[in-house]
């Protein structure tokens, strides 16, 4: 037994989960450990976009002493107010589309209740969606307006888009110039001890890599924690049925045609696409299920979605697996992003395990003792926070009123649910709030520990299953005795549409706004290079 410090910490893969995961531990535990990255020179990388979730700025790159501007100049960044997911239910005769919106404001509550009750006491479902109703941000997204005013405060909380690959290339700098160690080689082998934990990590060019801890971020490969330490993982294919993308990017003409201040997920025969806009252009995916469609007719429709010829599109061309490893920290080892878990990107999910992970393995870090219980409250806490998302991306299908393909029957009858998520549906349908609402923006956007498990309960499910057309089978009973918050509800209706019409009236588009943001970050960058230049001429 010892209390001893660990010495080294060897992370094994770049790329977004390997880069983040060093810079956080190189900012937690400063110059008392030593933090080496290894990562495969040449991996080829196309820029098809990546969408977030809010919290990425406070946890992560405010931990960092990061500011936005800094890095999203960097990155082609840009900003997400929501997701739009169009076509996820059944269209009505003579409609062209249907779409609705899941936001990132805060929902407000009355009286303990969440705002989507009222609306339905006051609506039966019917007349203004409740997305419309319940937010200031559709109004703000229909706009394709930016979620800040031109001095840059902020109107309504966003997310970010961003080119993955330019994210772990600004983290390398920034972690290489605090000390981070860099090796650009392959792993040949993995050599484990008597106890089975990992020993030694052996190179193509020759080296033998021994560290305290080794983090595992190889992606869907898992060469640690499934190859080496057999680790078994958990499929979920029967939770989730798409396995497969093609995904490309898109040029768009941004001003003639703006910068969409949100992510599109648009439902199709077999699965739906991802839109995510940045300056110039978009990244887009078909996200779809190999059981229901070859990945032939996915390029095809594709190509029909977005008008463009096979032939001019550079494909990534993806297979992916669905659920995580029964445990993501074993003995010595703990797997971060793809090596750890998946679900298809459908709410952006893919930072925020990582995000959330490297937040625990901080708050988990172990000594030389490698503590058992806090290994096992590591992986409870990994277990529940993706249990719960995929409960909650699940929820987007089997909800779904679109019965015109095999996919989306058997999204309806045929998924396997956890008794979690059938019992959110129980106290949805009978009108009771789905989850205690959050009580501060703080907490929701800034703290894992305060809402760690209950990430996507503020308005996320009353959108999804509002936004489909599945609604509560009676109103909220208790709200029948109390008029005076029902009166208050409806001031906080109107409220919200006034304050959609001061917004509409006084953003900037989000064009003309990360244009700008973007020419300014060039004279930042600029500036920072010409002090640099001043330092070491003194």
């Amino acid at each position: 037994m010892s209390n001893e410090p660990l010495k080294h910490v060897l992370i094994v893969g770049g790329g977004t989960a390997g880069w983040m995961t060093a810079t956080y531990l190189a900012k937690a535990f400063g110059p008392h450990i030593r933090i080496t990255l290894l990562e495969a020179p040449g991996i080829p990388k196309i820029g098809v976009g990546e969408a977030t979730v809010p919290n990425l700025q406070k946890v992560f790159f405010d931990f960092l002493g990061v500011e936005e501007h800094e890095w999203m100049t960097q990155v082609n960044g840009a900003f997400k107010t929501g997701v739009k997911f169009v076509n996820w239910r059944k269209k009505a005769p003579g409609e062209d589309q249907n779409h609705f919106y899941h936001p990132f404001g805060i929902l407000p509550n009355v009286d303990g209740v969440p705002l989507p009750m009222y609306w339905f006491q006051l609506t039966g479902g019917t007349g203004k969606p409740v997305d419309y109703s319940c937010f200031r941000e559709p109004a703000v997204m229909d706009s394709l307006l930016a979620p800040k005013f031109m001095d840059g405060s902020r109107a309504v909380p966003h997310a970010w888009h961003f080119d993955a690959h330019l994210v772990a290339d600004f983290l390398c700098r920034w972690g290489t110039a605090r000390g981070v160690d860099r090796i650009l080689d392959e792993v040949s082998n993995v050599e484990l001890d008597e106890r089975g934990w990992i020993k030694t990590v052996h190179t193509k060019g020759g080296l033998a890599l021994q560290a305290d801890l080794f983090v595992d971020c190889t992606g869907f490969r898992g060469l640690l924690i499934n190859q080496a330490l057999k680790e078994p993982f958990l499929d979920m294919s029967n939770h989730l049925l798409c396995d497969s993308a093609v995904a490309a990017a898109i040029p768009n003409d941004d001003a003639k045609l703006g910068i969409d201040p949100f992510t599109s997920a648009i439902a199709m025969n077999a699965g739906w696409t991802w839109k995510i806009p940045m300056l110039t252009r978009f990244g887009s995916g078909y996200v779809y299920s190999s059981k229901f469609a070859s990945e032939d007719d996915a390029v095809r429709d594709y190509c029909e979605l977005w008008g463009v010829r096979e032939s001019d599109m550079h494909f990534n061309r993806i297979r992916f697996r669905t659920g995580r490893n029964r445990k993501a920290w074993v003995n010595n080892c703990v797997s971060i992003g793809l090596s750890s878990c998946f679900l298809e990107p459908l709410e952006s999910t893919g930072i925020y395990f990582i995000t959330a992970a490297i937040y625990q393995l901080a708050k988990h870090f172990p000594t030389a003792e490698f503590d058992a219980r806090l290994i096992a409250r590591f992986n409870r806490e990994i277990e529940f926070m993706f249990d719960d998302c995929r409960d909650f991306i699940q929820a987007h299908y089997f909800t779904s009123s679109r019965d015109d393909s095999p996919f989306w029957l058997a999204n309806k009858n045929e998924l396997v649910l956890s008794d979690n998520i059938k019992e959110k549906i129980a106290i949805y349908k009978c009108g009771l709030p789905v989850n205690p609402p959050t009580s501060t923006e703080q907490d929701y956007y800034g703290s894992f520990d305060s809402e760690f498990h209950n990430f996507w309960t503020n308005g996320s499910y009353y959108c999804i299953f509002a936004g489909m057309g599945f609604l509560p089978d009676l109103p909220l009973g208790r709200l029948a005795y109390r008029p005076e918050a029902l009166e208050e509800a409806k001031k906080i209706f109107a409220q919200i549409e006034e304050r959609q019409r001061e917004l509409t009236a006084t953003l900037p588009t989000n064009f003309d706004y990360l244009r700008t943001f973007h020419a300014s970050g060039k004279a930042y960058e600029r500036s920072v290079a010409v002090q640099n230049s001043r330092k070491r001429g003194a």
